[in-house]
């Protein structure tokens, strides 16, 4: 199955991000597993505060929509979400169907 890097580049907006941030966890841990996400976590040292998912998925439209109820998104504190399908060429994430 397919492995989807997603991108979130975040408001400026750091007191309601950390108001709404524990629901924004809870949602996202809970798309392991049957939900499709492989791993997640903040990125450092970019231009904004960002983050990194890894989804198994059959197309980009599917993680799309299990993202589309997460409280950073549905609040508007995702100016940005880039989902773009990623090919494994090196290395190893212990998934049972890599390519």
């Amino acid at each position: 199955m397919p492995i989807y890097a997603v991108t979130y580049r975040y408001a400026d907006q750091p007191e309601v991000i950390a108001e709404h941030r524990p629901a924004h966890r809870e949602y996202i841990a809970s798309l392991l597993g049957e939900g499709g996400l492989i791993a997640s976590g903040r990125t450092e040292g970019g231009e904004t505060p960002s983050a990194l998912l890894l989804f198994q998925a059959e197309s980009a439209a599917e993680v799309e929509n299990v993202l589309d109820p997460d409280p950073f998104w549905t609040l508007g504190l995702i100016e940005k979400r880039e989902i773009v399908e990623w090919i494994l060429s090196s290395g190893s994430l212990g998934l049972d169907s890599e390519r």
